[in-house]
C-alpha cells in the first residue's frame, strides 16, 4: 500500500516536471523567433555589423516578498531588535513572521538565501561575524 502511494506521488511530480518542461520549450521557441527578428533588423540597417560580438545579458529574477533594499532593512532592524547575535535562520524567521508569510521548507530556502546574501554584502560594514560556543558550523551575525 505504501509503495503505491510513493509511487503515485513520484508519477505526479515526474508529470509536473515534463509540463515545466514543455512550457519552458515552447518559450524558448517564441524567444528564438524574436531573436531571430531582432537579429534580421539589426543586419537589415548594419549588415557588416557581427552578431557574435554582441554578449548576453544576466537576466535578475526579483524577490517577489522584499522591495527594493527592504530585505537589507529587515535583516538589520532583525539583528537591533534581538539585542544579540543571530544566525542566519533565526533572522529568517523573523522575517517571515514580520510580514506574515505562512512558511514552507521552500520558502524558507530562498528567503535564507537571500538574508545571507545581504549579511556577507554588509560584512565588516555594517554587521560582522560573531564565535558562538556549542553550535558548530552555525554563523551568527551582529550589528557592527
Amino acid at each position: 500500500m505504501a509503495e503505491s502511494m510513493v509511487v503515485s506521488g513520484l508519477v505526479s511530480k515526474r508529470a509536473e516536471v515534463a509540463g515545466q518542461i514543455a512550457s519552458f520549450k515552447t518559450e524558448i521557441l517564441r524567444l528564438q523567433g524574436a531573436l531571430s527578428h531582432l537579429d534580421g533588423s539589426i543586419k537589415l540597417f548594419a549588415p557588416e555589423f557581427d552578431l557574435r560580438t554582441v554578449k548576453a545579458k544576466r537576466t535578475n529574477k526579483r524577490n517577489q516578498y522584499f522591495a527594493k533594499g527592504e530585505a537589507q532593512r529587515m535583516v538589520l532592524d532583525a539583528i537591533r531588535e534581538a539585542g544579540k547575535p543571530l544566525n542566519s535562520r533565526e533572522i529568517t524567521d523573523r522575517l517571515l513572521k514580520r510580514k506574515g508569510i505562512a512558511s514552507s521548507a521552500e520558502l524558507i530556502a530562498r528567503i535564507q538565501k537571500n538574508v545571507i546574501a545581504v549579511l556577507h554584502r554588509q560584512d565588516g560594514q555594517l554587521v560582522e561575524q560573531v564565535e558562538t560556543s556549542g553550535e558548530h558550523g552555525v554563523m551568527n551575525w551582529m550589528i557592527v
